[in-house]
């Protein structure tokens, strides 16, 4: 009875690994490693899908991705700020890793809603208040004009139109009025946006309406009221709609 229990308890021990078995391990895993690193993995091909200008080339040089790179060590945020960098009409980027070689990379061009007329011409914005383009003739097409701004610093193309210190408070308004007269298609039937006055912004509606905003709050259902409004009223009808009360006024000119 003794010898069977010495037995059982001789068999029933966890075995331990050895210290070679351990590094022989460590070391299978470090190789691994590297092969994944160093030999696997490598892009060999990179797809452009989306709606852009660009060519697949210019798309891919911004993006800073190398043939040859290893898709483990891949930067999306950093190939994502390149393109949006070098390329202004490039809205919105998307980047995926197809293993074991392929990127794809999804570029959809956003559009000019308003502009700027500085000293040197006429700054191309988009709903964001990103610069697009700096022209020197004044646009002809349907864009909003923007007035009363802060002086721009050292616009560039590319780069959300930046305004200083004194300019943040326009410069957050006004990507608020840009982004809502897109959101609720309206942006085509506003000629000017004056922002002298950042408390109490207006602009002109279908050339019949001056359209004063008020503050900085709940500019949705502003707009949205002026769209009910503009509707009731007669088409010969021309004045001045002040969304600042809780109720929206009409006056008549």
């Amino acid at each position: 009875m003794a010898r069977h229990r010495q037995q059982y308890n001789t068999s029933g021990r966890r075995r331990r690994r050895s210290p070679l078995g351990r590094i022989v391990t460590f070391l299978v895993i470090c190789l691994v490693l590297f092969l994944g690193v160093t030999v696997f993995f490598r892009v060999n091909e990179i797809v452009i899908h989306g709606d852009t200008r660009y060519t697949d080339r210019e798309v891919i040089d911004a993006s800073g991705i190398e043939f040859g790179s290893h898709m483990l060590l891949l930067r999306e945020d950093a190939a994502r700020a390149g393109i949006l960098d070098s390329l202004p009409y490039a809205g919105l980027v998307e980047i995926s890793r197809r293993f074991p070689s392929r990127i794809e990379i999804t570029v959809t061009d956003t559009v000019a809603v308003a502009f700027v007329q500085t000293v040197e011409g006429y700054l191309l914005l988009d709903r964001g208040a990103r610069i697009l383009e700096n022209a020197s003739d004044r646009p002809t097409e349907g864009l909003i004009l923007v007035q009363g701004l802060e002086t721009p610093i050292l616009p560039r193309e590319g780069q959300v139109l930046a305004l200083g210190e004194d300019g943040r408070a326009q410069l957050a308004y006004l990507q608020e009025i840009l982004g809502t007269f897109w959101t609720l298609g309206l942006a085509s039937q506003v000629s000017v946006l004056d922002m002298h006055d950042v408390y109490n912004p207006r602009f002109t509606y279908r050339e019949r309406f001056t359209v004063l905003l008020g503050a900085h709050h709940n500019l949705q259902n502003k707009l949205g009221m002026l769209v009910g409004i503009v509707d009731y009223l007669d088409e010969d009808e021309i004045g001045v709609i002040d969304l600042n009360p809780e109720r929206p006024v009409f006056r008549a000119e």
